[in-house]
């Protein structure tokens, strides 16, 4: 039975792998502020996790929900969104079952929360590290700002500037509530475009007192070479999503840029490519551009019937 408490803060554990899960759960009992609660969501895993839980966490600190089917593997943002109907508090953060947390985690987001509520900032971002399988850091992304906006993460992120993943994230959780997740395979670029959508029109406070370690390694989709074609075929989706929704949210020249990458995969990559990106000039009144945007889907689709 969960204890009714004050907490402001979700810790969701979408769980399938049980390699690393234990890193990740001592992890979130060594936090210095218990003032949290736990989601943990098994997705039809064939390995039981509950021995790990019950051996560092009591009954009354977390959630635990056995899913009969999975949905991780059609989608993980299904899997994410699932879980997320039962969070009743007010921020959310979704920690993959081998990430980690930093022991003052909780303590430096309490630490935050007033000026991220004065600001009405509905996204808080902390310095995150990659790791390998030996839990050794090869890489810290430091974005050495208090303030960034997701236009900025996802710019420099396109042209490989920064690094960004989802667990290093705490979102607010009525903005998740009004957006929910946008649903491509593999999630690819699911957790940018929430970066997106969930901060609002407000910039994104950095936390860098704290630390979420992702661990990246072969089994892992990040690290998966088996499943570039995969990745590539779904970031083309979030390109696509990201011209025809966001697209005004980003100066003109970047979007160009993504729109050129989005029908050049498709062109060479035999994929058909939506129409809708035309609107995107159509709504500027740029009826040249989108002309020339028109003119490469007809050949895209003529491609596709040779």
């Amino acid at each position: 039975m969960i204890q009714e408490t004050q907490n402001k803060l979700a810790i969701v554990i979408p769980y399938y792998k049980i390699d690393f899960f234990e890193e990740t759960i001592r992890s979130i009992a060594s936090q210095t502020n218990k003032n949290f609660t736990i989601y943990i969501g098994n997705d039809a895993s064939p390995d039981d996790p509950t021995s790990i839980i019950g051996e560092y966490l009591y009954e009354y600190e977390y959630y635990y929900f056995e899913y009969a089917d999975n949905l991780g593997g059609k989608n993980l943002a299904l899997q994410w969104e699932r879980i997320l109907e039962n969070v009743k508090e007010d921020w959310f953060q979704i920690l993959g079952d081998d990430d980690t947390i930093s022991e003052n985690f909780v303590e430096e987001f309490y630490h935050h929360l007033t000026k991220a509520d004065e600001g009405n900032i509905n996204a808080i971002k902390f310095l995150f590290h990659w790791i390998n399988e030996d839990s050794s850091t090869y890489k810290i992304h430091d974005y050495n700002t208090e303030f960034i906006t997701a236009e900025e993460i996802l710019k420099k992120k396109y042209f490989a500037e920064i690094d960004s993943s989802l667990s290093e994230n705490v979102f607010r959780t009525s903005m998740y509530k009004k957006y929910r997740f946008e649903k491509i395979p593999l999630a690819w670029g699911s957790d940018e475009l929430a970066i997106l959508s969930f901060s609002g029109t407000k910039p994104i406070l950095f936390v860098k007192d704290a630390t979420v370690s992702i661990r990246i390694f072969p089994n892992s989709i990040s690290g998966s070479k088996e499943k570039s074609l995969e990745k590539s075929h779904a970031y083309n989706i979030y390109r696509e999503k990201l011209i025809i929704k966001y697209g005004h949210r980003f100066q003109e020249s970047f979007v160009e840029k993504v729109t050129d990458d989005y029908l050049n995969w498709c062109y060479y990559q035999k994929q058909d490519a939506n129409p809708n990106i035309i609107f995107y000039y159509l709504k500027r009144f740029q009826f040249i551009k989108a002309l020339k945007a028109g003119r490469r889907i007809f050949y895209i689709k003529r491609k596709l019937k040779m």
